[in-house]
């Protein structure tokens, strides 16, 4: 893969030059506090699933259906899983890994799978993973597809605090955009949205998306697999359209229009994910790499291909913009 090409230290950010004293060393202090926080996760985190499954099981008692909101991190999943509780028509389940490969033990492991994807770590995933054992009931799934640039860049710097820039992420918006897309490249799972949809999705619901049809123009796909009701849905559709294909799949529910919540801009600095913006438009091979994985030139034609490649190189451009 090519390294990035060199440009303007965070030109976007009007944090520049070194970082204050205290974020270093509450950096520093977040290194030395590492295997606490292993020990401290290990003894709250059990808790904290029987908490939630407590809650699963009080919602099951109500709303006996099930509909299960099941999709890689950062794919919208969580503005389609807030539209369809608004219905109270179903206990959801919103969910990124029920495999096991894919859970991450805690601070200190790998982030990586063995074949490329992106280890994870939620209250829900043990806990439908065993609820998916138990239960024999017909269920209602709903995954979704986004572009892999975007996904990768909305992970990176939404996960940061807690993954990819953990001990540097108090003086992070201070760190040099040549530093950040260096962590970047050399650090996430660059594959990982191709990788979910044959080693997290195929083996749950029984299919692989990737060997069947799927109409690009329309951008979303309906499909029952045994008890699995699917639809697959483009993140790329407008809302509109996305609550378009929602009520067409859920005859009879009245499902709102879908909004966007859980925004990477709550979480993380937005000055982040702008200049990695701009890195990767400067960064062809990149784009093309990116454009080229089996769930991409699966889920976008051609044409749509091009185009994203497009709106990459656009979207670099309108960061790099100087103020007047």
């Amino acid at each position: 893969m090519a390294a990035p090409l060199r440009g303007s230290l965070g030109r976007m950010s009007r944090h520049v030059g070194s970082p204050p004293i205290a974020a270093q060393i509450r950096d520093v202090a977040e290194v030395i506090n590492t295997p606490f926080r292993f020990v401290q996760d290990a003894l709250r985190f059990p808790n904290s699933e029987r908490r939630y499954e407590r809650r699963l099981q009080e919602s099951l008692e109500r709303r006996p259906n099930v509909l299960m909101v099941y999709s890689a991190p950062k794919t919208a999943s969580t503005s389609v899983a807030a539209a369809i509780e608004a219905c109270d028509a179903f206990t959801v389940i919103k969910v990124h890994h029920v495999q096991p490969e894919f859970f991450w033990p805690g601070v200190g492991t790998r982030l990586h799978t063995a074949h490329g994807g992106m280890r994870h770590k939620a209250i829900e995933q043990r806990t439908t993973r065993r609820f998916l054992e138990r239960h024999v009931g017909d269920i209602r799934v709903v995954s979704l597809v986004r572009d892999p640039i975007a996904f990768n860049i909305s992970n990176f710097t939404y996960f940061g605090r807690a993954y990819w820039l953990r001990t540097h992420w108090r003086s992070a918006r201070w760190m040099p955009e040549e530093e950040l897309a260096r962590r970047f490249f050399a650090t996430f799972t660059h594959d990982a949205s191709s990788v979910w949809w044959q080693r997290e999705f195929a083996p749950t619901i029984g299919f692989d998306p990737l060997v069947e049809p799927f109409d690009t123009e329309l951008g979303w796909k309906q499909r029952v697999s045994g008890r699995f009701n699917t639809l697959i849905l483009r993140t790329d559709m407008g809302d509109q359209a996305k609550t378009a294909a929602l009520r067409t799949w859920l005859p009879g529910i009245d499902i709102p229009d879908i909004g966007r919540v859980n925004l990477n801009e709550n979480q993380s600095p937005p000055e982040l994910a702008q200049r990695l913006r701009s890195v990767v438009a400067r960064n062809p091979e990149y784009v093309r790499r990116m454009l080229d994985l089996p769930a991409v030139r699966h889920f976008w034609s051609a044409v749509q291909r091009a185009d994203m490649a497009g709106m990459a190189e656009r979207a670099g451009a309108a960061n790099n913009v100087q103020p007047q």
